[in-house]
């Protein structure tokens, strides 16, 4: 079934005049390919590109729900202008019979008219693009549609071998934006590297050509262009990462950094431990470096488990920010505003205890804790993006985005998948960075005879909080050096992923799924898959 995606952080853009949630991916997709990719690889940053040469962006996938069908998609244009951004795409069926596919989130399943399952992602700037719709994000997108003529949400099929034109909408990109990732919702490979162009014809109405096209020829479909009240949303991208001693999450330019409480105090006190100092000077050095004393405050948060009683707790919360708080003035001085507050109890990220009413040593543990939170500066020193994430021994620095990469290497590790009779072989891709991320690409084969029904998916309902509702909620990175964790890349409730969908044996689903970058000096990493097994030295291109 389809369901609409929820995504949080949204910007007001010029084109606005309705806001709401982005879609959601449906709980049961199409299956995916492993995608003969034809292409030639983007320089980084291009001048002018030449839009619309023959395989200079191309995927092919699977789009749809179960049994899906396969279709080939290229790039053929991706266009800056003052008010929105057009991508132009080119579709065609490689099935030998017609197939409706599935590229939008507008109806019930096989019933899509639309192509809002594209995606645009700034790797640099760390921000999400959904496409321009009608009314709220539960809206049609506006650009091409496929529909039945008198029949606005019915589709017509695409036919074998017929090349679609496309124009997606999405709101207009900053200036400064060269290149983006295409992150398409579907079982296909994101498509890094893609240039900007600045365009210079605005979008137009047109209507659907007459006849029946013929395999090898260009059909054009209906084009809506934005109007009315259009719902318009971009999406700040939310990150964590965890070492034995703290975490660091990152939602837009702000920083949070949590202290595990055991770390800086002692049992039920309030006073800085002799090992604090050491912590504590690696969060002063990185506060100097990154927090904005222009945008105020650094803001220190207590927080306690649920033990004992909610005054107490609350009062020790209180007692323990305080404890930071006059460390951190000591050391980064007056040029700096600090607020501390508790919290107590009342705002955990773990269950204090176990579903069966038992007590939850570990979760106790990751609630009692210290946030200190600050806003980053806008420009990283010595260089000239805009607010990157803080570079240190676990977070990799921000690199241009990633050329468009036509093959997904060699077979590096596998997992196996199993449910009843259901058998899931994961064969996994070296990974490689795109800006300031890394891309997870590793392909889904069903080896069981029967068809697979992702009901609940294979990979979701992971044990930690923050990425619980990821495709791959089981799936965490982990560098073997710095003991660091990483975690599936967040827009708010939702991720920068695809998902493993309904595929029939020997089918393969394509998948994908973004995680913070690692230090500079990582080139290899290891998956854990939370009850499947690790697959370690993944290498890093």
């Amino acid at each position: 079934m389809h369901m609409p995606r929820k995504t949080a952080v949204l910007l007001t853009v010029a084109l606005l005049s309705g806001c709401g949630a982005a879609p959601r991916t449906p709980g049961s997709r199409p299956p995916a390919p492993a995608p003969p990719q034809t292409s030639t690889v983007a320089s980084s940053p291009p001048s002018s590109p030449s839009p619309g040469t023959a395989g200079t962006f191309v995927r092919e996938g699977r789009a749809g729900l179960y049994g899906a069908d396969s279709f080939r998609v290229e790039v053929k244009a991706l266009e800056r202008l003052p008010e929105l951004t057009i991508l132009r795409l080119e579709i065609t069926n490689l099935e030998d019979k017609e197939v409706s596919g599935e590229f939008g989130y507008d109806g019930r399943a096989f019933q899509t008219v639309t192509f809002g399952k594209f995606r645009l992602f700034d790797p640099v700037g760390g921000k999400v693009y959904f496409t321009l719709r009608e009314d709220d994000g539960s809206g049609r997108a506006f650009g091409t549609r496929h529909s039945l003529k008198g029949m606005d949400h019915l589709p017509e099929y695409l036919r074998p071998g017929v090349r679609y034109p496309v124009e997606v909408y999405f709101p207009p990109l900053p200036a400064e934006v060269r290149q983006v990732s295409i992150v398409p919702d579907m079982a296909m490979a994101p498509f890094t590297g893609i240039p900007v162009t600045e365009g210079t014809t605005p979008p137009v109405a047109r209507e659907r050509e007459t006849g029946t096209p013929a395999p090898g020829s260009t059909f054009q479909w209906q084009v809506v262009p934005p109007t009315g009240k259009i719902w318009s949303a971009v999406s700040d991208v939310h990150e964590l990462i965890e070492t034995p001693q703290k975490t660091t999450q990152r939602a837009g330019a702000e920083e949070t950094i949590g202290l595990r409480t055991d770390v800086l105090f002692r049992f039920d006190k309030a006073d800085l431990s002799d090992k604090a100092a050491a912590v504590l000077d690696e969060v002063v050095e990185e506060t100097r470096e990154w927090a904005d004393p222009a945008k105020p405050p650094i803001l220190i948060e207590g927080h306690t488990d649920s033990k004992g009683e909610d005054a107490y707790n609350q009062e020790l919360s209180v007692r323990r920010a305080e404890a930071v708080r006059r460390y951190l003035a000591a050391k980064l001085g007056d040029g700096y505003v600090y607020k501390a507050v508790g919290k107590g109890e009342s705002e955990p990220i773990a269950p204090n205890t176990k579903p069966d009413g038992s007590d939850n040593p570990a979760g106790r543990a990751r609630n009692r804790r210290v946030e200190i939170s600050y806003q980053i500066k806008q420009e990283r020193p010595g260089a000239t993006t805009t607010s990157g994430p803080p570079v240190n021994e676990v977070r990799g620095s921000v690199r241009e985005p990633a050329a468009f990469r036509a093959d997904t290497g060699p077979v590096v590790g596998t997992l196996r998948w199993r449910r009843n009779n259901d058998v899931l072989r994961v064969d996994v891709h070296p990974f490689y960075r795109d800006g300031a991320y890394l891309v997870a690409v590793f392909d889904a084969t069903l080896e069981s005879s029967q068809a697979f029904v992702p009901l609940p998916a294979p990979f979701t309902g992971g044990s930690h909080p923050f990425s619980t509702n990821s495709d791959y909620a089981k799936f965490t990175l982990v560098d073997p050096v710095s003991r660091a964790r990483y975690f599936p890349l967040k827009m708010n409730t939702e991720f920068v992923e695809n998902s493993v969908l309904g595929i029939a044996k020997g089918e393969v689903n394509r998948c994908y799924v973004y995680f913070p970058a690692p230090a500079d000096s990582a080139t290899s990493i290891t998956l854990e898959a939370e009850g499947l097994g690790s697959v370690p030295n993944i290498p890093i291109e």
